[in-house]
């Protein structure tokens, strides 16, 4: 009875058409379910050599065969284990694949994907780039190859110019690497200073340590105004401060600190008591010069 069923299930098999461009070629992804047997089911890749990772096909070639011969080859194979299998064999059109996204991404770890999917898709799978990430450099290290063959990709220029056809594709197991951008460590120091210009610090400081680090202020220097220019989110802000307050609280170690990439302007005093004391000398002298003059035209 048994092989009465196995033979009817054969011819059925026979008689029904096999499915339009079902011919199994390199490169493709088969889907092969045994009803009530996921031990033999799955989805199985067609490998460069022809052959699929299939428990009762292994070491076999099955390309140039189509989907209907194939299936009636494991109802075959099958017959010896298996009472009546049922079997389907489908070529998946846009089968999964998995790619690895790393570093300056929202969501780092695997990522679901069709295959031949674009950079720019995969990226939206990640959750999209970081603020961070270096987008004219992405790193793409395809499957099987080592760091050192690795691809690059200029993200920033496919935003200016929308070449999608010169975007990458991905396939299975591709990793794709967002690095860091190379930020300034330095700071600028400009105005009022001994020695203004560019300044790296090794460590964090305040306003007054930089000033320090930049040879100290300039005789004329108004420690009471210093300026900062820095970024917070993307934006550029300003603060102006009092120092000198600081200095004359003793509260040194509430001086605001200094970040990489901050510019600092020192300004100079409009006047000092040096200043005011020559102008008053001066301007006593002409009064004292003109009351002077004055006299002699009288007589």
């Amino acid at each position: 009875m048994k092989q009465r069923l196995l033979i009817f299930a054969l011819a059925l098999a026979c008689l029904a058409p096999a499915p339009r461009c079902a011919i199994i070629k390199n490169g493709d992804v088969l889907d092969i379910r045994v009803q009530e047997h996921p031990e033999y089911s799955g989805i199985f890749a067609v490998g460069e050599n022809g052959q699929i990772d299939h428990p009762l096909l292994a070491d076999e070639p099955i390309v140039n065969v189509s989907t209907a011969e194939l299936m009636r080859d494991l109802m075959l194979r099958m017959a010896k284990y298996i009472a009546n299998p049922i079997v389907s064999v489908t070529i998946v059109e846009n089968p999964e694949i998995s790619v690895m996204m790393l570093g300056q991404v929202a969501k780092p770890g695997p990522a679901k994907a069709c295959d031949n999917v674009t950079l720019q898709e995969a990226l939206a799978a990640a959750g999209g780039p970081a603020k961070t990430a270096d987008l004219s450099r992405v790193k793409i290290v395809r499957k099987d190859k080592t760091d050192q063959q690795a691809e690059y990709y200029d993200f920033d220029a496919f935003l200016k110019n929308g070449n999608l056809d010169a975007m990458p594709r991905l396939h299975d197991h591709d990793n794709v690497i967002l690095i860091d951008k190379k930020q300034s460590t330095s700071v600028k120091v400009i105005g009022a200073v001994q020695k203004p210009g560019f300044f790296e610090p090794e460590e964090r400081i305040n306003l007054f340590e930089l000033i320090y680090l930049a040879g100290g202020p300039a005789e004329k220097a108004d420690l009471s105004r210093v300026r900062r220019f820095f970024k917070h989110d993307g934006k550029t802000m300003e603060e102006v401060v009092d120092v000198q307050n600081y200095i004359d609280r003793g509260a040194m170690d509430d001086i605001p600190l200094v970040n990489s990439g901050d510019v600092v302007i020192v300004y100079t005093k409009w006047f000092d008591w040096r200043t005011v004391l020559t102008i008053l000398n001066n301007t006593l002298l002409f009064i004292v010069t003109v009351q002077a003059f004055s006299g002699v035209f009288k007589r």
